[in-house]
């Protein structure tokens, strides 16, 4: 969000006529600019502390709106158009200088201080926020269910400022596109006398533009509420769902500048009570809304509106007025460095704990807080202003966009160059930490926790895989929740050499046991054939995705139930498959039947499900699921280090918690129960670390490194239990 001078916003009557030193200052602005930032930067450090503050972005977005659209307004009504090339090299002097810089060094402090595991994704968003594309990458993140508890990168912050990018772009041309039609309007009129002999009244430049802007906001925000009741994730960052917020600016900049400014005329003490409003708006979304809140939608209406009344009541003045804290020393210096602020803090609050081994801590946050006041001012005396007044001022417009582009296209291109050796490191780090794992040394790891090894389980040292490898497994096998089609991977032996065909089915907590399985299949020769998909187990019961909206939740059950036609269908088209191992998350929502409590219809649905194979599958192997943590676990694990073992685990009571697939195992036909327990619970708790090896890649997934070291003891109980089936 870029903090633009003071003399790009439009001036109503009100500034007008106010004293020759307030004139062309909209300290009202600067102030608003300074709160935005200040939630954002303390939503960023401790969202609990402000849970709604994320909602400062969009009083940016208002802000943007309202400047851009009177500049453009302004540009018009003196010299008849826009001028393109013009306005986009003001933007570029203004916001990419310092926007490079940062992008700049935050590549080197990647590299520098970022665990292995998190290299390529960095570098990735640097490249997408240096061609100003990362709200586009994070929506696509957003619905990629492996990303789901993914490490924030140091610039997932660029996600607004490419919206105001896209923005820069596309309401020029919106402007200039209405300038033309009002031109063409009016030659046509010139043509056509009224029948007074009068030229006929025709649509002014700012009427459409108007009309335009708020045809785009209509439409906009009827998209944001109906993605955001169906698809909030995307919603929240794609600019189609934002558009508006900057056209509710827009409006507000056409009233302004319509002659007798009718926001000049509202009385002062009106103006001073539509200004605290505002304020309270602002404020009561900070504190009041949550990560929970549907959002954007119509819950953005609040904090865009409060931001509106705010810039409309002006500078009212007067004892009753905000104006003085508005205006105070502080607010306006704080304003004048938000853009440097909001580059700047968030790049500090992911890499410092890498660099420091531990979380912040509120000492930790206080010093990212100077810091980025500090680099703040320091980017505006030593960058902002000299691309701004000075050494670029009078460049041409077409050197201005030539080595502007080309330094994005710099930026991103070491991006893009450091991603094939990251991903080489992180390959290169994967095969070492498994060839220590194919041969480990005594007591690591699962081999800690076998019968008579006498060693201790949780010992002192720092886990390998570190956490940011956790979840780089060798192969993956996993459909997203609401894909078309059936996703079906095959290993092991062929089909005309397989001594037997297993099927592994169900949600992602089946899936995490591919690794093992994949190399049971290749030592027993067995043809493995995966179908899983992201929270969908493999039942007949009906999901309840409880945190979605009605909409959404209605879209992803239905997908799952037809994933699950599917895969019976793929089923009884194998007749080879005689054998289906299957597991789920034990905490999975259902809607529960009448008369049953979520628990009973969980089960029925596993072993209605089982029933329903052909007569070919004569064995269903349940895996007991395995424990579950807080979503913070792998950060207690980073900050804790060599103590993670015993500092971050849980009770076994909260980590193994009832599960229904394990209760519908114990009466279906064909099913066994193979239950992995006694290899995560070490006493009366669950630890994320066992005998050194990071047991988990987030809350409640097995690490791949971990589940490899269990294909033995789960290759002899998956034979047991064919056995047991075999032989009944």
């Amino acid at each position: 969000m870029r903090p633009m001078s003071t003399t790009d916003a439009p001036l109503p009557q009100a500034a007008r006529t106010a004293p020759p030193a307030q004139r062309g200052v909209r300290r009202d602005i600067q102030g608003l600019r300074a709160i935005a930032v200040a939630i954002v930067l303390v939503y960023h450090l401790s969202p609990a502390a402000l849970p709604g503050g994320y909602v400062g972005v969009d009083v940016f977005f208002v802000i943007s709106g309202f400047l851009i659209t009177g500049q453009l307004l302004r540009e018009v009504a003196t010299s008849g158009r826009v001028d393109l090339p013009r306005f986009w090299a003001r933007r570029a002097r203004r916001l990419l200088p310092a926007a490079l810089v940062v992008l700049a060094v935050t590549l080197v402090a990647v590299w520098v201080l970022s665990p292995r595991g998190f290299l390529p994704s960095f570098l990735v968003q640097v490249a997408a926020s240096a061609g100003y594309a990362q709200n586009w990458v994070l929506a696509a993140q957003s619905v990629d269910y492996m990303a789901a508890e993914a490490q924030a990168s140091p610039v997932q912050h660029y996600w607004s400022l490419s919206v105001e990018e896209q923005f820069y772009i596309v309401w020029p041309l919106a402007a200039a596109g209405a300038a033309l039609i009002a031109a063409k309007l009016a030659a046509r009129s010139a043509r056509r006398p009224s029948a007074t002999g009068d030229r006929a009244r025709t649509p002014t430049f700012p009427t459409v533009f108007a009309v335009g802007i708020a045809l785009i906001a209509a439409a906009s925000l009827a998209l944001s509420i109906a993605m955001t009741a169906t698809d909030p994730s995307r919603a929240y960052f794609v600019t189609t769902t934002r558009a508006w917020e900057f056209a509710a600016g827009g409006l507000l900049a056409w009233l302004a500048a319509i002659p007798n400014d009718p926001l000049a005329r509202i009385p002062r003490p009106l103006r001073a009570a539509m200004a605290w409003a505002g304020l309270a708006g602002i404020a009561a979304a900070a504190v009041l809304y949550t990560d929970g809140t549907p959002f954007p939608g119509s819950a953005a209406a609040l904090p865009v509106l409060a931001t509106a009344l705010v810039i409309a009541a002006g500078e009212p003045g007067g004892a009753a007025s905000p104006q003085p804290l508005l205006a105070a020393g502080p607010m306006q210096w704080l304003g004048d460095v938000s853009y440097g602020v909001y580059l700047w803090h968030f790049p500090l609050i992911v890499l410092a704990p890498f660099a420091l081994g531990r979380g912040l801590g509120f000492g930790g946050a206080l010093a990212v807080t100077a810091l980025t006041l500090v680099l703040a001012a320091a980017s505006l005396r030593w960058i902002e202003d000299p691309f701004r007044t000075g050494v670029s001022r009078g460049w041409p417009n077409g050197r201005t966009l030539v080595l502007t582009t080309a330094a994005m296209a710099a930026v991103l291109g070491f991006a893009l160059a450091g991603v094939h050796a990251a991903d080489q490191q992180v390959a290169a780090e994967r095969a070492r930490v498994a060839a220590e794992l194919r041969d480990p040394e005594p007591c690591l790891g699962a081999t800690a926790l076998e019968k008579g090894s006498g060693c201790e389980p949780l010992p002192e040292r720092v886990p390998i895989p570190e956490p940011a490898l956790a979840d780089k497994a060798p192969e993956r096998c996993l459909g997203e929740t609401d894909e078309d089609g059936l996703m079906v991977c095959e290993y092991g032996a062929d089909a005309d050499e397989a001594v037997r065909t297993v099927a592994l089915v169900g949600d992602s907590h089946a899936e995490q046991w591919l690794v093992p399985l994949r190399e049971v299949a290749e030592r027993q020769r067995w043809r493995l054939v995966v179908m899983a998909r992201a929270s969908c187990p493999f039942t007949t019961a009906e999901r309840d995705f409880v945190s979605s909206p009605d909409a959404e939740n209605d879209r992803l059950s239905d997908a799952c139930a037809e994933w699950n036609d599917e895969v019976r269908d793929r089923i009884e088209q194998d007749p080879e498959i005689d054998t289906v191992i299957t597991s789920a998350k034990s905490g999975t929502r259902y809607v529960a039947e009448p008369g049953e409590d979520e628990r009973e219809t969980a089960a029925r649905g596993y072993a209605q499900s089982w029933a329903g194979l052909p007569e070919s599958v004569e064995r269903v192997i349940a895996i007991r699921d395995t424990p579950q943590f807080s979503d913070d676990v792998l950060r207690c694990v980073t900050e804790q280090g060599a103590l993670a073992a015993e500092k971050c685990a849980v009770p076994e009571r909260t980590g193994m918690g009832a599960d229904p697939i394990a209760d519908a195992a114990a009466g279906a036909d064909r099913a066994v129960l193979v239950d992995m327990s006694d290899y995560f619970v070490v006493g009366s708790e669950t630890p994320p670390v066992i005998g050194g090896v990071l047991a988990f890649r987030d809350s409640h997934h097995l690490s791949w490194a971990y589940a490899e070291m269990l294909t033995d003891p789960l290759g002899k109980r998956v034979e047991r239990a064919l056995g047991e089936r075999t032989s009944a």
